[in-house]
């Protein structure tokens, strides 16, 4: 595992990978094998792969955003689930709201006693932002870790998982005109804890809904914002999806 996260810590070759496997065709990744969820850490056999294709919408702090059009759209996503040997899990996501851009690649390992299941993982994360309207001509980009853990229990005709995770700033370059600010320290911006229920409708296609509780100091969504604050905020997060 030490060594898994070694190589996807790895800028190029995470970008690579996220690349190869949002492209590539299903039928290379093998054929559906009934396995009905998405974010519950079951036991996804070998070759199984599952499409998410979600929204979110956070409730922004107040005293940051001073407006109520410009940084309150949702964001939009799409992540894909591949099973993998021993009860690991390969995932790539991307999310947007058209200024703000996150693909993030990573690995869960799963495990069950009683029967609650569990999993462990991590992610690493790119992202970047273009801001050139309203006056402003700023662009951002970095990097992003998420080491998570994942509690589930399939009740049957639906299952719920609870989902905490970090959120390690890896690094972050800031560009306003010609003026670049740049960091890459390593810190501790916070974390998440999140409740998600997913229900099946028909067939293999799953509803998820999510709430989600973030503590932190940089919420990524919310960079065009400026904030100059340095204190965790409360952020509550909505999320519905469709699992195909």
């Amino acid at each position: 595992m030490r060594t898994l996260i070694k190589l996807i810590s790895r800028s190029h070759v995470a970008c690579a990978a996220i690349l190869l496997l949002l492209a590539a065709p299903p039928h290379l990744f093998g054929q559906e094998t009934g396995y009905r969820y998405f974010l519950y850490p079951g036991e996804p056999p070998q070759g199984t792969i599952r499409h998410l294709i979600g929204l979110s919408q956070a409730k922004l702090p107040e005293d940051v955003i001073e407006t109520d059009d410009v940084f309150r759209a949702p964001l939009f996503g799409y992540s894909i689930r591949y099973g993998l040997p021993e009860n690991f899990i390969l995932e790539g996501d991307v999310n947007t709201n058209f200024v703000t851009f996150h693909f993030s690649l990573g690995a869960k390992w799963g495990f069950g006693f009683n029967g609650v299941r569990c999993a462990a993982g991590y992610d690493v994360a790119y992202w970047f932002g273009q801001l050139e309207q309203f006056g402003f001509d700023t662009r951002i980009k970095g990097w992003i870790n998420y080491p998570s853990i994942l509690i589930g229990y399939d009740f049957g005709p639906f299952a719920i998982t609870l989902k905490g995770e970090l959120i390690l700033v890896m690094s972050q370059t800031e560009t306003t005109g010609d003026i670049e600010l740049s960091t890459d320290h390593n810190r501790f911006a916070g974390g998440a804890v999140g409740l998600f229920v997913e229900q099946p409708l028909w067939k293999d296609n799953i509803l998820l809904i999510g709430v989600k509780a973030n503590f932190t100091d940089f919420y990524y969504p919310q960079w065009a914002a400026f904030s100059t604050f340095e204190r965790k905020f409360f952020i509550p997060e909505f999320t519905v999806g469709f699992v195909l």
